[in-house]
């Protein structure tokens, strides 16, 4: 159905968008396993048993309360590492783009290979820095800048520290011959220690995670909560509860399993941060900062 031209509201479409969520396609089974629960003692207890055996009020109360403190905190959790993850990202974009730009104002117009020189490393840097995140180096995306440095990265223990080393090198190397003087080698260096710390940061949210006893703790409070949520329901509601049931368990797990996914922003899940599209943005900037065709 059409919609005047117009796109439809993000709120209608995304109901019928399962094709990009996995994870959400993962809870529904969950959610159709507790319905298929709730159903099967909805029919014990009226249509067999006939028996009501409701747990008073205020046990769901204080479940729920404690159950919900548990989701806030493990969802705000789990945000935060995600939302640090994309600053880190942006400190790497600037940082790349204001290195570039003085370098373009310290360097002169027809030294091309430093310039090459440069615009290759600061953008080795990020797609390094991506795959090192991600557990290895993917070598086509490492533009070659001559054999000797190919084969020191390729070498190296940590790829991203080396490229940084050898821009300093290079930086040193400049400064010897009289093209940089002492406040502009000082400017840049503030670049390239900017480029390992946002590196460092990274890798901290990388290397800690949510501790396993509370993401274990959480998950047993949902299926006990899960147990003995049917016996609130099934006895007014009837066969309606086995629908109420479903979307509970629906919404409690997928805001656990949700937030287990984005806790690892720099992986490759559909909610995860777009890292491949920045690195290209920082190759691209860079290039044009730098005046290469």
């Amino acid at each position: 159905m059409a919609f005047s031209g117009k796109r439809p509201p993000i709120w209608i479409s995304v109901l019928f968008d399962y094709h990009r969520t996995p994870t959400l396609r993962k809870i529904l089974v969950y959610a159709l396993i507790a319905a298929a629960y709730t159903g099967f003692l909805d029919y014990l207890e009226n249509y067999v048993l006939h028996v009501a055996f409701k747990p008073p009020s205020v046990v769901f109360t204080l479940m729920g309360t404690v159950l919900g403190l548990l989701l806030v905190f493990r969802t705000n959790t789990a945000y935060d590492r995600w939302w640090s993850g994309r600053i880190l990202l942006s400190d790497l974009t600037n940082n790349a783009r204001n290195f570039s730009i003085k370098l373009n104002a310290y360097l002169s117009e027809g030294d091309k290979e430093t310039r090459l020189f440069f615009a290759k490393m600061i953008s080795n840097h990020a797609f390094a820095m991506k795959e090192n995140l991600r557990h290895g180096i993917k070598w086509n995306e490492i533009i070659e800048v001559s054999p000797e440095i190919t084969d020191r990265l390729y070498n190296c223990y940590h790829t991203p520290n080396e490229i940084v080393a050898i821009m300093n090198e290079k930086i040193t190397d400049l400064y010897r011959k009289g093209k940089l003087t002492d406040p502009q080698v000082l400017e840049l260096n503030k670049h390239t220690d900017a480029a390992n710390d946002i590196n460092g940061s990274c890798e901290r949210i990388r290397t800690s995670p949510v501790p396993f006893s509370y993401n274990l703790h959480l998950k047993k409070f949902i299926i006990f909560f899960g147990l003995i949520c049917p016996f609130g329901f099934i006895h007014e509601l009837d066969l309606w509860s086995i629908l109420i049931v479903g979307l509970v368990i629906y919404a409690l797990s997928g805001l656990d399993a949700i937030s287990e996914e984005i806790e690892d922003p720099f992986g490759q899940d559909e909610n995860d941060l777009p890292i491949d599209r920045i690195c290209k943005s920082i190759r691209s900037s860079v290039n044009a900062l730098l005046k290469i065709d």
